[in-house]
């Protein structure tokens, strides 16, 4: 197998905002009166909210408070999204990427104003081939709708996925994608790859410095 697109999460596997996501939903679960530990919380990033909010409550929660709690962490995040920041590697791996002759194309559920945070840190427009957001798919991670909407940005036949939290792999393998998994956004080793992750590496930089390790791995050499 010879990859030639590869597909990235951005919080969390470029951008250091996993656990600002996981604050902004607690404030917005307390400011809803309906608290949830941050932990539980941070455990389920990389959901979107639709699936989020029942997951770490419930149905009738969601139901009842499904859009006030989705605009809350709107706002919660919107005050700390200036304090988030790119991981290490994180523009250097799109270079590499691109050098080894894959196609780069950012599998971001994030809404629009959010994403573009990202993608202007990262310089998107120079280093990558496409990207997608929240507006771009009905179902969230774990469903794969959104990385096919991202595949379909690109021409492609062989893609490898980038990611750092379960939800990434989950989606991936759905579509028969193998996933290299990070570390930076909070999942164990363990946990991604008993998610189905064919290797894991701490960040962007150390993925970077052995990535044609990462991809031979990925391809099954």
């Amino acid at each position: 197998m010879t990859f030639d697109v590869a597909l990235l999460d951005i919080d969390g596997t470029l951008l250091d905002s996993t656990y600002h996501h996981a604050v902004a939903w607690a404030r917005a679960f307390a400011g809803a009166g309906h608290p949830v530990p941050v932990w539980k919380l941070h455990r389920h990033i990389g959901m979107g909210g639709d699936r989020l909010i029942p997951a770490v409550s419930s149905d009738e929660v969601a139901e009842r408070l499904g859009e006030e709690l989705k605009e809350r962490h709107t706002k919660a995040y919107d005050d700390m999204i200036g304090e988030t920041g790119l991981l290490p590697g994180a523009q250097d791996l799109l270079d590499g990427l691109r050098a080894a002759g894959l196609r780069v194309v950012l599998a971001s559920s994030s809404q629009p104003q959010h994403a573009r945070h990202a993608l202007d840190l990262l310089d998107a427009g120079e280093r990558a081939d496409a990207w997608t957001t929240s507006e771009d798919a009905s179902e969230s991670k774990p469903d794969p709708e959104l990385l096919e909407k991202a595949l379909e940005r690109v021409e492609g036949s062989q893609a490898v996925m980038i990611g750092d939290a379960t939800w990434d792999v989950y989606a991936a393998s759905e579509v028969g994608i193998p996933t290299i998994g990070l570390l930076c956004g909070g999942f164990g080793e363990a946990e991604l790859r008993s998610a189905g992750a064919v290797a894991v590496y701490a960040d962007p930089a150390d993925l970077l410095a052995s990535l044609d390790e990462a991809l031979r791995v990925a391809a099954g050499g």
